[in-house]
């Protein structure tokens, strides 16, 4: 099971103890922080999480992508992001 981070608070737990919601392309993402600190995210800005490299919601806790990789490689990396 992956770890996630709320990047608001600071939480760090099992997936499984994060509330989940489904994207426009009924993709899982990480909804909510279970500690009621008012991180969320609704379905439309996951949706275009691969889109996006700015600040995310939620992250796994996993190794970051290489500077110098290619730009699919990115691509891939953010679309399964936790948010």
């Amino acid at each position: 099971m992956m770890k996630v981070k709320c990047n608001r608070c600071g939480h760090v737990a099992d997936e499984s103890e994060f509330p989940k919601g489904r994207d426009f392309f009924q993709h899982e993402y990480i909804r909510s922080c279970p500690t009621r600190c008012g991180n969320f995210q609704s379905p439309g800005p996951a949706s275009m999480r691969m889109m996006d490299d700015g600040e995310r919601p939620f992250v796994y806790i996993r190794d970051d992508v290489p500077t110098d990789a290619a730009p699919l490689t990115v691509v891939l990396h953010q679309a399964e992001e936790a948010s």
